[in-house]
């Protein structure tokens, strides 16, 4: 097909069909004002996108917003190719902004203070209506944002996190929802990361299930991923999907916004920095052609059907079938060899999944053909401005090796000799039956019993790991540690439901029960862990509002119900307690008189001197501060809110 005649077909998807006004009798016509019902208005092919919402019910912020979005996302489904106009006008909406602003509020960091010392404090429907106004003229211009370098995971290497203001923040996310409205339907099955519905464990199921067979694997990983995402690639395959220029021109300005770090400016030639909610999303739209090419090089390089018998094994098999003397040694000579020929030249096959920056292709060829490809990787991902880690990126004999993947270990099916299996056939009969493997997937228990002992739930003593006590907790009251303790068990133990060595993981989750009995036992002065079980129970229950101890009813691997985008047991040992509740927004009335104009919002970012405010005896110091976190946001009026930073206003 030639280009004109893409561009004809692309033309050609912006017509839709407009919905009758009014329908009387089944006959399409207008609402008759002002004087009479007119036959014409049945609905025709307009042009350009269309978005009518009327309602005169209250409390439709949400609801009309996110129409908007919904009939986008529903557009771009019907036609994959579509080019996007007037998405200005989206981003620019009112009840758009107030919808990001309901999104970021709740995030942490919205009092994080900007380089020009501005935060989320103050933010009204006034500064949403100036937001809106920049928008729609496109002179809305993106701060510099402040930059840290933090440490990259086994390395010590550092990268660049950017921190925006909370305020730039809120037209990111709404950004993000159009970019992801647009995008999101043509994306394909093998990208997992930065996605809705997709994940870590979606990742890991499409390896277990579609990895089959495969002998060669090729682990990759792109060096400084979002760091060399080049702009101006970035911004031609943008303009492939988007025709507004406003609107890429608001996304250039994002990108190229700079930072600033340890007082100095600097400007952002090349790459996008993680850190802000877009970066995700336009990492996944780069990164896109890839997984373009890889499905070309699935077709380019996939020969024949199914592996062909092998010739050996059904020489064999044919030998059984006349029943020699030495029948037995040639069962016992059979069962060791494949059935299939690994060999064979005329089947070839390749397997891809990506997460972010990270992939996994798997060959079912020879190791010269997975050397092949991955030197045609990297002359793509070349040509996109991007390099393949030499570290990272590894050729593993899928067979013999593991490859460690998402927090994850995993080895190929294949096996040498197939397990006995003991079948019950009636009551009390058993019969051996050998069993193929399924590819293995395995918590590397180790690695996070290590980082569990770096936070201070064990203690290393020669080779062991010896549970002790976490004294920072000592303070919480008795069911606040039950739940630190359940959010990282559950967290954890969910992770791993499908791998095959989740029995393993009894000993971790028992050595955390055993640091949770320690804590309260130097909570409550009782010396020895012994002494909890016997007071609080085996499941140490909270006295006062029995929460209990999550405790696994069963170690048994399942795949069944399992959130596609867990935290990684990493992450959640490292993840700090925080209860932050927030449920006022922009549209409530004043929390102490009642008035809707002029409205603030307040934001407490530490909590000092609780208990004097509290006014209160006989009250623990965390429950003043559990009940201040409550009202951690606080909508105010403007003069109010002023005197309140002033120390005016009681």
């Amino acid at each position: 097909m030639s280009s004109t005649t893409n561009f004809l077909c692309d033309a050609e998807s912006t017509y839709m069909e407009q919905e009758p006004k009014y329908v009387i009798g089944g006959n399409f016509g207008t609402m008759g004002n002002p004087t009479c019902w007119k036959v014409y208005g049945g609905g025709g092919p307009v042009r350009g996108l269309r978005f009518r919402f009327v309602s005169s019910c209250g409390g439709v912020t949400k609801k009309l917003s996110r129409g908007r979005l919904v009939e986008l996302t529903r557009l771009n489904k019907k036609n994959l190719r579509l080019v996007n106009s007037k998405l200005i006008h989206i981003v620019a909406d009112s009840k758009v902004l107030i919808l990001g602003y309901e999104i970021v509020k709740s995030k942490p960091g919205n009092r994080t203070h900007s380089i020009e010392n501005t935060s989320s404090e103050g933010i009204d429907l006034n500064w949403i209506s100036n937001i809106s106004k920049d928008l729609k003229a496109g002179k809305f211009k993106f701060k510099p944002a402040r930059c840290v370098f933090i440490p990259k995971k086994d390395k010590n290497k550092k990268r660049p996190l950017i921190i925006s203001s909370p305020r730039d923040r809120v037209v990111q996310q709404i950004i993000y929802l159009v970019v992801n409205a647009v995008y999101e339907p043509s994306f394909l099955i093998f990208s997992h990361g930065s996605r809705p519905n997709r994940g870590n464990y979606s990742a890991l199921r499409s390896i277990k299930y579609s990895f089959k067979r495969a002998k060669w694997c090729i682990e990759g990983d792109i060096d400084n991923n979002f760091s060399s995402i080049s702009h101006k690639v970035l911004m031609t395959l943008l303009q492939r999907r988007i025709n507004c220029q406003k609107f890429l021109s608001l996304i250039k300005n994002f990108i190229t916004a700079g930072y600033v770090y340890k007082g100095n400016f600097f400007v952002s030639d090349v790459g996008i920095f993680q850190g802000n909610v877009i970066s995700s999303i336009l990492n996944n739209i780069y990164l896109h052609e890839f997984d373009v090419f890889m499905v070309f090089l699935f077709d380019f390089f996939k020969k024949g059907k199914e592996r062909g018998n092998n010739s050996v094994w059904r020489k064999f098999k044919r030998q059984i079938g006349e029943k020699p003397h030495d029948l037995m040694a040639v069962k016992q000579i059979s069962r060791k060899m494949p059935s299939k020929d690994t060999k064979a030249s005329h089947f070839k096959s390749l397997k891809y999944v990506r997460y972010v920056g990270a992939f996994v292709v798997g060959v079912v060829q020879s190791r010269k053909e997975a050397a092949d490809i991955q030197k045609k990787i990297k002359k793509l991902l070349n040509e996109l401005k991007l390099n393949l880690s030499n570290e990272k990126t590894l050729i593993i004999h899928f067979i013999k090796d593991f490859i460690f993947f998402l927090e994850v270990y995993i080895k190929s099916d294949w096996e040498k000799k197939k397990r006995i299996k003991k079948v019950r056939v009636k009551k009390g009969n058993y019969r051996k039956v050998r069993v193929t493997s399924k590819m293995g997937l395995y918590a590397p228990i180790k690695i996070f019993f290590e980082k569990a002992t770096q936070n201070g739930f064990f203690k290393k003593k020669m080779s062991k790991f010896v549970p002790i006590k976490v004294g920072w907790l000592i303070n919480l009251e008795h069911a606040d540690i039950v739940k630190y303790y359940n959010f990282n068990i559950k967290n954890i133990f969910n992770h791993y439901l499908f791998a095959n060595n989740k029995k393993s993981l009894g000993s971790f989750v028992h050595g955390l029960k055993l640091s949770c009995a320690r804590t309260l036992a130097l909570k409550y002065k009782l010396c020895f862990a012994s002494r909890t079980y016997r007071r609080f129970g085996g499941k140490l229950v909270c006295p006062e509002i029995k929460v209990e101890l999550f405790t696994p009813k069963t170690f048994k691997v399942t795949t069944n119900d399992l959130d596609v985008n867990l935290p990684t047991p990493v992450k959640t040992l490292s993840k700090n307690w925080n209860n932050i509740f927030i449920f006022n927004n922009l549209l409530k009335d004043f929390i102490i008189c009642g008035l809707s104009d002029y409205i603030e919002m307040h934001y407490a970012r530490k909590i000092k001197g609780s208990i004097t405010i509290v006014g209160k005896k006989n009250i623990n110091w965390f429950s003043v501060q559990r009940s201040s976190i409550y009202i951690k946001q606080v909508p105010l009026r403007f003069y109010r809110h002023k005197a309140l930073h002033k120390n005016n206003f009681n």
